[in-house]
């Protein structure tokens, strides 16, 4: 059964450089984005991924509240979630890992550093 990797962030460029970076890494993973938590929440009631990834920076409902509402739904709340973001301070991550985050992750400045990271993870 293929794998899945669901990217949230409001960022479609940001789309784009995940995609890259993950069929860099291993393209035999299935890539499924949305735009927000609203849509990543409604995605979620009919798809079940392997892997997780939310920006923290994103309007409206914010990464910190995504996350708190995605493990809020029992049949996905083991799924590892990764934060992503362009600046975390140790206190916003350790928030993130109290809230049920395996990790997070700073993006990388480059497609190949994004693909190192998702190497560790994915494998």
């Amino acid at each position: 059964m293929q794998k899945i990797v669901l990217l949230v962030d409001d960022d479609e460029d940001e789309h784009e450089i995940f995609l890259s970076a993950l069929h860099y890494t291993d393209n035999s993973y299935k890539f499924i984005s949305a735009n927000s938590c609203e849509k990543a929440i409604d995605l979620l009631k009919s798809l079940k991924p392997d892997y997780i990834f939310i920006d923290v920076n994103m309007p409206r409902v914010n990464g910190m509240t995504c996350l708190e509402e995605i493990k809020k739904i029992s049949t996905i709340s083991h799924i590892p979630v990764y934060m992503y973001s362009t600046g975390m301070n140790a206190h916003d991550g350790e928030k993130a890992m109290k809230l049920g985050a395996v990790d997070y992750i700073i993006k990388p400045n480059s497609v190949s550093n994004l693909s190192t990271m998702l190497k560790k993870i994915l494998n």
